[in-house]
């Protein structure tokens, strides 16, 4: 089953509310200590990104989505050079819950 049509038939408030909800989980194993969780879905939260960057519709918005992926990568996975924090991604992912 090609799951990448389902996702571009999604519209971007939908798909970025599902990076959120990665975010949000990855966010919650970094607190519990667990590397290997966090990791996994900070991983799910850049692939869904990238599958974003594919989807015609976000064709003006690839800079944002790449910054996004950068700042995720760095916060989860490398050492936060950036200084982001929990608050911050929480503040960006929910302004798009529906």
């Amino acid at each position: 089953m090609d799951t990448t049509v389902n996702w571009f038939d999604m519209p971007i408030g939908v798909q970025i509310s599902n990076v959120g909800s990665e975010v949000h989980r990855a966010l919650q194993w970094k607190k519990r200590g667990n590397k290997q969780r966090e990791a996994a879905f900070c991983k799910k939260a850049v692939e869904f990104l990238d599958i974003m960057k594919q989807d015609p519709k976000n064709k003006y918005r690839i800079g944002e989505i790449e910054s996004c992926i950068e700042e995720l990568e760095d916060y989860f996975l490398g050492n936060n050079q950036y200084q982001t924090t929990e608050e911050m991604l929480i503040k960006y992912y929910d302004a798009f819950l529906l």
